[in-house]
């Protein structure tokens, strides 16, 4: 059982099973250019920001398309997935619910866009009572790999970083909120399964399920 004083939590990848869409989208974008997925290319952009991560891939692959219109395709294509339900991963919401039931007060850090996908897998899911606020990175001036999305969103809450864990699934992400000072848990991901064995060694606890935080 764990039992922080005060908690934020990453989206995608983390309470929700959805990295599969932006590995599909990322697979399609691509393929529609004449070009093919890599791991390298995946690890590269998944703590970029939006923007980032757009002029990264426009100038890795010569595309002739602006940072917005990257930017633009990308959310055209995740809005069709976000409109069907994404689960949660198993045990993610009665751990929610047993921190609720506890007093800890909570709120998501996310990179998700358009706000209307987060909309609607918060409220699908009846997340909106746990979190009392929501931080999107384009917020703050840097990515996940730093801790400025997790300290506006700690001081949104009130609370002190080292009072204060984070949940991630990405190791760049628990890096980051760690350099802030902040308690981590990594939570498993099979997109992120190769930096599983470093995920361990960095956060203060790793889980391979939420059942196992219960």
């Amino acid at each position: 059982m764990f039992l922080p004083k005060a908690a934020i939590f990453d989206l995608d990848g983390t309470l929700l099973d959805s990295m599969w869409v932006w590995k599909k989208i990322d697979s399609e974008f691509l393929a529609a250019r004449g070009h093919i997925v890599t791991p390298d290319y995946t690890d590269a952009i998944k703590c970029m920001g939006w923007d980032e991560g757009a002029r990264y891939t426009i100038d890795r692959y010569g595309l002739s398309e602006t940072p917005q219109q990257v930017i633009d395709t990308w959310f055209d294509m995740s809005e069709e997935y976000y409109r069907e339900k994404i689960p949660m991963k198993p045990y993610a919401k009665e751990y929610l619910a047993f921190l609720h039931e506890h007093g800890v007060p909570m709120a998501v850090a996310t990179s998700m866009e358009p706000k209307k996908n987060i909309d609607v897998v918060i409220d699908s899911h009846g997340l909106r009572g746990y979190f009392q606020n929501i931080t999107l990175n384009n917020e703050v001036s840097r990515g996940k790999g730093f801790p400025d999305i997790y300290l506006l969103a700690a001081s949104r809450l009130g609370v002190d970083p080292s009072d204060c864990a984070v949940f991630e699934d990405i190791l760049a992400a628990v890096k980051g909120a760690k350099s802030g000072g902040f308690q981590t848990v990594g939570i498993f991901d099979e997109l992120s399964a190769g930096d599983w064995p470093d995920m361990q060694k960095e956060a203060t606890i790793a889980a391979s399920s939420w059942k196992d935080l219960l």
